[in-house]
């Protein structure tokens, strides 16, 4: 994906993709003896959580290769070192090709796509929709909506992907959701963020005009990932699609407020496991599937017998199938067993939730559910308190929309509104049963929001014993 950057002179095209290979020119040194590739390269693999030793492993080079990569000594990174580390590091090979041979000195350290880290499990529909909508249905505005750590930025960053493959349009990248970037101060050693930058997350006068004149008329897609209420991007993005023809923009965010409603798409979490499901069906259940992955990869020697699938089912419901928690579920199976995870998850859920100290560090899951639910309007906190602290009587606490509008003696039109922004805002489950949609709140709602939701507080027993 390309770098944003300050814009060009006039007449000056924005530089495209270079085929993989080597650069006869010199690479610019900063000062500290590490060619910007060498630091971009240390910046990936810092937020990927790898040291150089497990990067090496990974992508089967040598430590001494990663370490004269880093530093500078080799400033021209052979093609199959970088499609090497292009697959440890999650990334396409253009995408990792683009990243050694951009050499300009005003790259906004941040400004590349978010590495990740574990297989791409579940999203599999998701993904097809997208690049369906943003390609051949020619959609120019999509709107991924959804709870902390449900996978938003992930889906963002296949979907970007995928297209850049397929149609070899150019990617640009916007983290919002960085404070760095919000606050214009650069990480240790790095340098400070553009001041035009800055204007587009603090809706300066310019920033429609600059992003636009760096865009132009290039067959782009430009991913504004993590925005906020505040950022207020009907504007911009509505200028930016009226100047830059071939522009398709995607954005990522917890509270779509301002954002056109056609341009929706909420994410839920991902299947859970129905408590009566067979151990041997398990492993065909997203959550489960994902959960397994994650675990093998930090202790490749696991392998789940039934009983241990019985436990990492609960496990699943529990953290209600949302990726990041069970990413942090896995790294903390480095000292518990799945059923010590289990038993703990009826106790102190969040304890599991959260990551360890000491491994990479990243937004809890769940941060933002008490926040979330805080905005909700009085008769919507009241519908979660039914919801939630009145299970009804069949269904494993599931609900048709009419069922909540009976129990709560509403007209069934607006208790219909009330679970549709709750849906889009992802704190309620759907299921299709005897075809009827049903709801559930999410487990953690009530763990997380109980004192943001109207009624008795002692629910998260309730929730979490499933």
């Amino acid at each position: 994906m390309t770098l944003l950057r300050e814009p060009v002179a006039a007449g000056e095209s924005i530089r495209q993709s270079i085929p993989i290979g080597f650069r006869q020119d010199r690479a610019e040194d900063d000062g500290t003896g590490a060619a910007p590739f060498g630091r971009r390269l240390r910046d990936l693999r810092l937020r990927s959580g790898l040291s150089q030793k497990q990067l090496a492993r990974s992508s089967t080079l040598s430590v001494r290769a990663i370490r004269d990569l880093e530093n500078g000594r080799v400033r021209h990174p052979r093609a199959d070192s970088l499609r090497l580390l292009a697959d440890a590091l999650g990334l396409s090979a253009p995408q990792m090709d683009r990243l050694a041979n951009d050499h300009s000195p005003g790259c906004p350290a941040g400004a590349i796509e978010p590495a990740v880290s574990g297989p791409f499990i579940g999203r599999e529909q998701e993904l097809a929709a997208l690049t369906t909508m943003l390609g051949v249905e020619h959609h120019r505005l999509i709107t991924i909506t959804g709870l902390e750590g449900v996978g938003k930025t992930r889906l963002a960053r296949e979907v970007a992907q995928a297209l850049e493959t397929a149609e070899d349009s150019t990617v640009f990248w916007l983290p919002l959701d960085d404070d760095r970037l919000r606050s214009g101060k650069a990480p240790a050693g790095g340098p400070d963020q553009p001041t035009w930058w800055r204007e587009v997350v603090h809706r300066g006068p310019d920033s429609g005009r600059r992003l636009a004149e760096i865009i132009g008329e290039a067959n782009s897609i430009l991913v504004l990932d993590g925005a906020r209420p505040e950022d207020e991007l009907t504007s911009i993005t509505a200028h930016l699609l009226a100047v830059c023809p071939r522009l398709r923009v995607l954005v990522t965010t917890r509270n779509p407020v301002g954002m056109p409603p056609d341009t929706l798409f909420p994410l839920a979490p991902l299947p859970v496991p129905a408590s009566d499901t067979e151990p041997a069906d398990l492993d065909g259940v997203a959550s489960v599937a994902l959960l397994l992955a994650q675990t093998k990869r930090i202790r490749p020697a696991f392998r789940p017998d039934p009983h241990v699938l019985t436990d990492v089912a609960r496990i699943c419901r529990a953290l209600d199938g949302l990726p990041a928690a069970l990413e942090s579920a896995a790294h903390w199976g480095l000292i518990y067993s799945p059923r010590q995870l289990a038993r703990q998850l009826a106790v102190e859920p969040l304890t599991v939730a959260r990551r360890p100290l000491g491994g990479p560090q990243r937004p809890d899951a769940y941060a933002s559910v008490h926040h979330t639910v805080a905005t909700l309007s009085s008769r919507q906190r009241d519908l979660l308190s039914t919801m939630s602290h009145k299970p009804s009587r069949e269904n494993d606490g599931y609900w048709s929309v009419a069922e909540v509008a009976d129990e709560m003696g509403l007209p069934a039109a607006d208790c219909a509104d009330d679970i549709y922004h709750l849906v889009i805002l992802g704190i309620l489950r759907r299921v299709d049963r005897h075809d009827v949609a049903m709801f559930r709140v999410l487990n953690i709602v009530g763990i997380v929001g109980q004192d943001a939701i109207a009624g008795p507080n002692d629910i998260a027993g309730q929730h979490t014993a499933a």
